[in-house]
């Protein structure tokens, strides 16, 4: 189960908290629904492969025998497509044995195609805090698509604490009572899909992709002129870094390596209740990374639901989509009490219809 907003802030403003910060005090503004926003620290590592400690290593000698270089981040500090970092978070661990750590990209950190992931000392797998770990942890950071300028305190990825259990997401059965008690997807006119048709499968429940929008959704372009700040909202031209994609006959070719942006046909609305995220990986429906921005608080999607925006890269060869065909699948997982602060009840960058691409985008009628 996942621990909700009020109990994320006793773990952090608690007289003895097992969430603390190596640097600037822990703000109340990261912590969301069901999860915690961290923040870049000072220092970023050039590093000359991606990487995570074996057992007994510290991230600290990772990065004594792999850095190439190392330089002061400042605001505007540029990462360059393709090149591997590690910077330092100032969150940082105190855990009992109850709970650990998952962690997600921020969904702007997903659509401007960014590739981040947290290790920690000792730890043999990314994005995951062991039970009980207390220490540092570290951002393995990767531009993929364009050049990104950063800054001090910039927040890239998000985590959520779980308390142990071994059932961790709730089954087919389980999503079927939990659907027909609240509705959790919707068509894109608003109508509630019934249970039949609702399309679960391995505990998990299947989106399709939208092809027969006008514009069904946004290609990175190769190679563009000038950087995409991070730290700046509504900043940049569109048109800059972004091609608009038309389907044909509700079809469209994905080349291997190239970036995406898609839309599905559903609409989710998560309940106050649960918080779900997608798998990044599901090798039954195509040799496609269909999402890099896993996660989804309590709330998401509000009244009328939200379409899922897809981060989309296909791997080996180049792969033909198809409108309604399965993109990807999202899981449900029960918090341990109702959030008191849930998704939507502040400002908020992607409650709208469709693809759309990351906040950094000055707003336009394509």
């Amino acid at each position: 189960m996942i621990l909700p907003y009020q109990s994320l802030k006793d773990m952090i403003f608690g007289k003895n908290p097992m969430i603390t910060s190596n640097g600037d005090p822990i703000e109340e503004s990261q912590v969301q629904p069901a999860t915690v926003d961290c923040r870049l620290g000072t220092r970023v590592y050039r590093m000359s492969a991606a990487m995570f400690p074996r057992p007994g290593e510290s991230v600290k000698d990772l990065i004594k025998k792999y850095c190439r270089y190392d330089f002061e981040l400042k605001e505007g500090s540029v990462l360059e497509p393709n090149a591997i970092y590690i910077i330092p978070l100032q969150e940082e661990f105190n855990l009992s044995k109850e709970f650990s750590a998952f962690f997600s990209p921020k969904s702007s950190t997903g659509r401007m195609d960014v590739f981040v992931r947290v290790i920690s000392d000792g730890m043999q797998h990314y994005d995951v805090v062991r039970p009980g770990y207390k220490g540092k942890i570290y951002l393995e950071v990767v531009p993929l698509s364009f050049s990104v300028g950063i800054a001090p305190s910039l927040e890239l990825v998000q985590f959520r604490i779980r308390v142990q259990d071994k059932n961790r997401f709730l089954c087919s059965n389980e999503l079927r009572l939990l659907h027909s008690k609240h509705g959790l997807i919707y068509s894109n006119d608003g109508e509630i899909i019934s249970v039949d048709d609702v399309k679960i499968h391995n505990s998990g429940l299947y989106f399709h992709v939208d092809l027969k929008r006008d514009i069904v959704g946004f290609q990175a372009k190769y190679n563009p002129i000038g950087r995409v700040d991070l730290f700046k909202v509504g900043h940049h031209n569109s048109e800059d870094f972004w091609i608009p994609i038309h389907s044909k006959n509700g079809e469209i070719i994905l080349n291997p390596g190239d970036f995406y942006l898609l839309a599905s046909k559903e609409k989710v609305k998560i309940p106050s209740e649960c918080a779900a995220e997608i798998d990044i990986y599901d090798t039954s429906i195509g040799e496609v990374r269909s999402h890099y921005a896993g996660f989804f608080d309590p709330g998401f999607g509000g009244k009328f639901g939200t379409n899922v925006v897809l981060e989309v890269r296909a791997r080996d060869v180049p792969f033909r989509l198809y409108d309604g065909q399965p993109i990807c699948k999202m899981n449900f997982e029960m918090t341990t009490e109702v959030p008191e602060k849930i998704y939507g009840q502040t400002e908020n960058n992607y409650t709208g219809s469709g693809p759309s691409v990351s906040k950094h985008f000055k707003k336009i009628n394509w």
